[in-house]
């Protein structure tokens, strides 16, 4: 079948774009061979075809097979200088990876990773390959064809970490973009065929003419998923700008309707902003309003489907209608294109099981993906989490230090939750000053519940100087703002006063 790989690289060429081969950087790995660790099948095939296919592109590559660390860490210096003067940077790279998502580390075939803190040495960070390729000047693109079955139990598989989130430089880099075979805790199959399902459906998609490099993903995901009867998803992390990207330009029309995009957003702004906590408890709602904005925004992300906040604004308006699996789906349309917002928004309904079943798991992961790109909702989300043993052993400590990252970012609701972790002496010193003061920050910011706890301070007396109508203007204040606490609290008073 090479004769096959190299038929296709000499086809290709004819249709390569007429540029600087500097433009176009790639650097191709496919580890097969390890030294202490079951062989595998494919990932030698797929780095030749991957590479045969990113030349026909027009991409000055550099493949290399079975890496040792040396070779790898060598590989990846010159790429990072060949990057930083190109248009588009491409990484690929196949075989054995330990840890799952941003977290992840590249193992080379010489590696024995005996213990936890053999990784720095033994391995190369996909963090380390990310920034590699982001020096390009247009597109940083990392393919990780790598999520198989870890065969060094030293190095633990899993979902990122909340302490990734405090680590320096954990945002992801602008133009970069991380495409995975499968999500967190699925493994990626090796495929009985010549190539991996992943890499076969890449080799299909990249080299498709006019095809934005964000339906090339979307493609590729639906075709691995169709290969794998499902099994295996992939998804892709990062952000992008505006700007279309194309592999393989030939026509690239360009659809975008400045006029139909702001409907949607005009239509989408009149919406109330329903989550899934309340949505099916009888509150009401506008149909008509929010079925006028599906329409509005289904014609926009029809027309310019490169959009990401079109795809986010659909999502919304499909959860107005209480339509969670059209809007699961356009949720994750929009995070493939880059939407943090969109990220956040999945976490919450696989939290809450709205259109899928709940996941803690796969919510905290969602969480983390939009909190490493400063989603201060997302933060809270984790903290919660971690204050309550979700998906991790309780740890109020980190709890608030995720509090504090989203009160930076000016959430109300972050600054209350650090108020009653201090008033509970809950992973801070108990401090009932501080407290009160910060339910009052968080009050004058417009959150309800630091409302509502400003006014148990002023009725107890805590933290400060008790008075009881003040506690009863606040309770008022924040009633007549929607808080169904101050409602409550507010009946009960009434109903205890002398007849």
């Amino acid at each position: 079948m090479r004769w096959l790989a190299l038929f296709i690289a000499i086809g290709l060429l004819f249709d390569a774009e007429a540029e600087a081969s500097n433009g176009r950087v790639a650097l191709v790995i496919g580890n097969a061979s390890y030294a202490n660790a079951p062989p595998l099948g494919s990932p030698v095939n797929d780095a030749e075809d991957i590479a045969a296919g990113l030349a026909g592109l027009g991409f000055d590559v550099d493949l290399r097979k079975n890496t040792t660390i040396d070779d790898l860490r060598v590989g990846l210096v010159a790429f990072t200088e060949k990057s930083a003067a190109a248009d588009i940077a491409v990484f690929y790279f196949a075989g054995y990876s330990a840890a799952a998502g941003v977290g992840s580390y590249l193992i080379p075939v010489d590696a024995h990773l005996a213990t936890p803190e053999s990784a720095n040495a033994e391995t190369v960070s996909l963090a380390a390959v990310t920034a590699a390729a982001g020096r390009a000047r247009r597109l940083g693109l990392v393919i990780l064809d790598a999520m198989r079955e870890n065969p060094f139990p030293a190095i633990p598989n899993g979902r990122s970490s909340s302490s990734s989130l405090t680590s320096a430089g954990s945002a992801p880099i602008r133009n970069t973009l991380v495409f995975f075979p499968a999500e967190p805790g699925r493994t990626a199959e090796e495929g009985e065929g010549r190539n991996s399902p992943f890499a076969a459906a890449l080799l299909k998609y990249l080299r498709q003419a006019d095809l934005e490099i964000n339906f090339v993903f979307r493609n590729v995901r639906d075709e691995v998923r169709q290969a794998t009867h499902r099994k295996q998803t992939p998804y892709m992390y990062g952000q992008l700008s505006k700007d279309k990207i194309y592999l393989h330009p030939v026509k690239q029309v360009v659809q975008d309707d400045p006029a139909v995009m702001q409907h949607c957003d005009n239509a989408v702004a009149g919406l109330a902003d329903l989550r899934a906590a309340g949505a099916d408890q009888g509150e009401t709602r506008d149909d008509t309003r929010a079925a006028g904005a599906v329409a509005a925004c289904a014609e926009a992300v029809k027309r310019s489907p490169g959009v990401d906040r079109l795809h986010y604004q659909l999502g919304r308006s499909l959860f107005a209608m209480r339509d969670y699996a059209g809007a699961v789906a356009s949720y994750k349309a929009a995070s493939e294109l880059g939407n943090a917002r969109a990220l956040y928004e999945l976490g919450l309904m696989y939290e809450n099981g709205n259109g899928v079943e709940k996941d803690p798991a796969r919510s905290r992961f969602y969480y983390e993906m939009a909190a490493e790109k400063k989603i201060a909702p997302a933060l809270v989300s984790l903290g919660l989490q971690q204050e309550r043993g979700i998906g991790a052993t309780s740890d109020p400590a980190k709890a608030y230090a995720l509090y504090q990252r989203a009160a930076e970012l000016g959430d109300a609701t972050a600054i209350n939750r650090m108020g009653e972790l201090a008033e509970k002496g809950l992973g801070a010193r108990r401090d009932l000053k501080l407290a009160r003061a910060l339910y009052q920050k968080g009050a004058a910011m417009g959150g309800l519940e630091a409302l509502v706890n400003l006014a148990r301070c002023n009725a107890n007396g805590i933290g400060g100087r008790r008075d009881l109508a003040e506690a009863r203007r606040l309770l008022a204040k924040a009633a007549q703002a929607g808080s169904t606490d101050a409602r409550r609290i507010l009946a009960h008073i009434e109903e205890s006063k002398p007849k």
